[in-house]
């Protein structure tokens, strides 16, 4: 989708508590931190985010590109001047490298970090800033958990769900850990194409095995 029309989306969205924009707009003495804290919440529509979030944020972003911070003044100076509460126009006001600065700021309140996480390599540029107070949530918070490695709490697997009909468990299955009949006793070594994918260094296995083949043929 293209940046501008997803930025006015997730400014327009129903979820988003339309608040007005002149309150958030900066004060010539704001701090970086506090600068980003009314650009996220204007761009957001939500007061009260949490500071200490907004913190490592602007730490992270500031790290990920030494330039962000003159790109977020010069954001904020052209909010100011806009003077308008409607965010679709906004949008459709700002400049490409502006939209572009706008998502770099809200992306993170949404997903729960910056940077771009890869599914193929071992490093990546991904670097987390909140679970628990990520806004992707909030649209289905009455009716679903965030998503956690124990939804339902320690040993939770043990238990059957309602409705499944389930062989019965051994008695001392919560006890067994890394003592479980099928537990292994050692970690195995990844197959070196799928050790070549996790480092990057390859797309596919077929990528992977051919590099393997000229390193052998050499």
């Amino acid at each position: 989708m293209e940046r501008r029309r997803f930025l006015q989306l997730m400014m327009a969205t129903p979820v988003i508590v339309a608040i007005p924009m002149q309150p958030l707009l900066a004060a010539p003495a704001d701090s970086g931190a506090a600068l980003l804290l009314r650009a996220s919440e204007l761009l957001t529509g939500r007061r009260g985010l949490d500071i200490g979030i907004t913190e490592r944020l602007w730490t992270l972003l500031c790290q990920q590109d030494s330039t962000f911070p003159a790109q977020l003044a010069s954001l904020m100076m052209r909010l100011n001047a806009l003077h308008s509460e409607d965010r679709e126009q906004i949008v459709a006001q700002l400049s490409d490298d502006e939209v572009k600065t706008a998502l770099t700021i809200i992306s993170p309140w949404y997903l729960g970090y910056t940077g771009h996480p890869s599914t193929t390599k071992a490093v990546d540029d991904a670097h987390f800033v909140t679970f628990l107070s990520a806004l992707m949530y909030e649209p289905t918070r009455d009716h679903t958990i965030r998503p956690t490695y124990a939804r339902a709490g320690g040993d939770y697997w043990a238990e059957v769900p309602p409705g499944v009909n389930a062989p019965a468990m051994p008695a001392e299955i919560r006890a067994w850990g890394a003592r479980s009949p099928v537990a292994a006793s050692t970690i195995k070594e990844p197959d070196a194409p799928w050790l070549l994918m996790i480092q990057g260094k390859a797309k596919t296995l077929v990528e992977a095995e051919a590099l393997l083949a000229q390193h052998n043929n050499t």
